[in-house]
């Protein structure tokens, strides 16, 4: 991914000599999510003026917009993702491009969908200066999120021009790398612009073609963004950040979290201990001067108070315990993430606490609320979209660049865990049940859990062979 999130009007003015015009309108609302994503903002960490003098004061948090973000990046990206094609030469270019893309891409996806925005971006090296095809080139997927992404020229279809910013190391050395992916003479080029990290002059370096041409037509990137609208600007390429409607519900669990945790510590026992009942001595320290030392309770110390002595009669100990109000502020943090996982998509009841059951599994979540069933299959076609396109871009290099025999066009399908959506062992237990009773055949079972084609299903159990017991 790409590192640093500073200033780069360097690349910005680069770009614009060659007469683009990169958006960066999201910069801002980027780098308050960012805030959010990372819990370092001014809600987290501000001062109180008290008299004359300011304080610095931190409140705590569960980092719930990285919970959302991480949330939904799991029920998304994990070993069960599966991309694939029939044409064998597609595949091929997937197995060794794509191998454990479900989770080797999970936290990509999970900070894209944090700060609205992420990109796929194919990278091409190891090709002469000349641009002459080599079948060792190689070519790898490189991971843009937020601000590093700044798109160059798009449409209501999408974004067909894009610039990306990272950090890249060549030769032992540092560089900020600016690459430009743009269309010239109809198939897309890769432009690229190395600069020097303290300085930011544009420098060189051995073995960086400053523009490659990929001799391919299909887009070479893919802009990654949750299903969810940008309200800040109607024409716009980049996208929302997936908690950016649950900023309040954020406010509002971290600040209960920040009530319970203040009511833990001020809440602990406190004993008032008359003067007399406290041994005392007198040393003498290096320096010569004699004082008092007080024998109390050894690790129970810092909540041990000297009172003076009191009337006859009185006590002479008192322990005060304060109250915890923990019922409260358990209520009050279950609040907040209900209205968080509302807010973000997740469903009403995604991250509630029952107090005789515990939490809920995900079978019950979503029988619960069809929200995280409605908006899981959003995201799942916005991410399908990316995936497909950023892997025939691959195929389109690896025909351009290496001139391998690809179908770049061909079929490319993407299946998402949908284990969650639906309960698999109880559509496993129906479906045997439905066998059982004849009211299905028994090759559909192979068909509909292990992806056998019809005929395949039909060979491994011929009717004729099986018993109804199956």
């Amino acid at each position: 991914m790409a590192e640093g999130r500073g200033e780069r009007g360097y690349m910005i003015e680069w770009l614009k000599g060659m007469g683009y015009s990169p958006d960066t309108r999201m910069a801002g609302a980027i780098a308050e999510w960012w805030g959010w994503y990372t819990a370092r903002n001014d809600f987290y960490d501000y001062r109180v003026q008290r008299g004359q003098d300011y304080y610095p004061v931190h409140r705590e948090t569960l980092m719930p917009a990285a919970a959302v973000a991480e949330e939904w990046s799991s029920l998304l990206m994990n070993e069960r993702l599966e991309i694939g094609s029939p044409d064998e030469s597609m595949a091929a270019v997937i197995a060794e491009h794509f191998t454990d893309f479900g989770v080797g891409r999970a936290e990509f996806v999970a900070e894209s969908f944090a700060l609205g925005t992420g990109a796929l971006a194919a990278s091409v090296s190891g090709v002469s200066g000349d641009g002459t095809m080599n079948p060792h080139a190689d070519i790898s997927v490189l991971a843009h999120t937020g601000a590093a992404v700044m798109p160059l020229t798009w449409t209501d279809r999408g974004c067909d021009q894009c610039a990306f910013a990272s950090r890249v190391e060549i030769g032992g050395r540092d560089y900020d790398q600016c690459q430009a992916h743009v269309i010239a003479g109809g198939t897309y080029h890769i432009l690229t612009r190395l600069f020097d990290t303290q300085t930011h002059k544009a420098v060189e370096a051995e073995g960086v073609i400053p523009d490659l041409d990929t001799r391919s037509p299909l887009p070479t990137f893919a802009l990654v963004r949750p299903a969810i609208p940008n309200t800040l600007f109607a024409h716009c390429a980049m996208g929302a950040s997936v908690f950016s409607r649950g900023i309040s519900a954020i406010k509002a669990t971290d600040e209960a979290l920040t009530s319970f945790l203040v009511h833990m510590r001020v809440g602990r026992p406190k004993m008032f201990v008359q003067d007399t009942m406290i041994a005392k001595r007198t040393v003498e320290g290096p320096d010569g001067v004699k004082r008092t030392v007080y024998d109390a309770f050894g690790e129970a110390d810092d909540i041990v108070y000297r009172v003076p002595p009191g009337e006859e009669g009185a006590r002479s100990m008192e322990v005060v315990q304060p109250d915890l109000r923990t019922e409260e502020n358990e209520r009050a943090v279950s609040a907040g993430l209900k209205m968080l996982a509302f807010d973000c998509g997740l469903g009403d009841n995604y991250w509630s606490w029952d107090s005789k059951t515990g939490i809920k599994t995900a079978t019950e979540v979503v029988s619960d609320s069809s929200m995280l069933a409605r908006n899981m299959v959003r995201h799942q076609n916005s991410l399908e979209k990316a995936i497909v396109r950023i892997v025939r871009g691959v195929a389109g290099i690896c025909r351009g660049v290496c001139g391998a025999p690809v179908n770049a066009e061909a079929e490319v399908s993407v299946d998402f865990d949908d284990g969650v959506i639906t309960d698999t062992a109880a559509d496993k237990q129906t479906m045997l049940a439905e066998i059982a009773a004849g009211v299905v055949p028994k090759w559909m079972y192979l068909v509909a859990f292990f992806k056998k084609s019809e005929e395949e299903a039909r060979a491994m159990l011929p009717e004729a062979v099986l018993d109804p017991g199956f």
